[in-house]
C-alpha cells in the first residue's frame, strides 16, 4: 500500500498540463478549525517564469498566498506571490510562504489527499493534490498514516 501511495504522489503532478511540477502537503486540522495551509515544492521545467494567479480548493471559501513575517516577536501574515523562475524550484514551508485556505468546510484529515486547482497568470490551469500529514507536520509527510491506522494516502472530499 505504501508503494501505491508513493507512486500516486509522484504520478499526480505529472498529470498536470503545465510545465510546473507541484508536490504539495498540508497539516491535519483539528475539528472546528477555520483555516489551513498548503506547503510544498513548485518546480518549473519550462523556459519562462510561472506566476500563480489564483488557487481554488472546493473545501474552502477562498485561498490566498501568504508569507509569515516576524515583527517584534509576533508572527503576522502578509500577502505574497508564487513566482517560479524558469528551470528553478521554489518551496513553500511553515514559517514562510504558504497557501492559506480560509473558511474550510471540514477538518483536513491525516493521510488524505485533497485536490486543488492552480490558475496561472499565463492562462493555464492545472489540477493537483496535497497530502495531509499530522498536526505538527513540518516537512513533506513521506511516511503517512491515516486516522484509521491505515498506511498510505486516500483521496478525500
Amino acid at each position: 500500500m505504501r508503494i501505491c501511495a508513493v507512486l500516486l504522489l509522484v504520478a499526480l503532478p505529472m498529470l498536470a498540463k503545465s510545465d510546473v511540477v507541484v508536490q504539495a502537503w498540508s497539516r491535519a486540522t483539528p475539528p472546528g478549525a477555520s483555516s489551513a495551509a498548503i506547503y510544498g515544492l513548485f518546480e518549473n521545467n519550462s523556459a519562462h517564469e510561472m506566476r500563480v494567479a489564483e488557487i481554488r480548493f472546493a473545501g474552502a471559501k477562498h485561498a490566498m498566498i501568504h508569507r509569515t513575517l516576524e515583527d517584534e516577536g509576533m508572527a503576522r501574515m502578509v500577502h505574497g506571490e508564487i513566482l517560479v523562475p524558469p528551470g528553478q524550484s521554489y518551496e513553500l514551508k511553515p514559517g514562510g510562504l504558504h497557501i492559506m485556505l480560509m473558511a474550510i468546510s471540514s477538518p483536513l484529515l491525516q493521510g488524505c489527499l485533497y485536490e486543488f486547482q492552480i490558475l496561472w497568470e499565463n492562462g493555464d490551469s492545472t489540477n493537483h493534490a496535497f497530502l495531509t500529514g499530522g498536526y505538527g507536520q513540518m516537512v513533506f509527510p513521506a511516511e503517512v498514516e491515516s486516522v484509521g491506522g491505515d498506511t498510505g494516502a486516500r483521496l478525500c472530499p
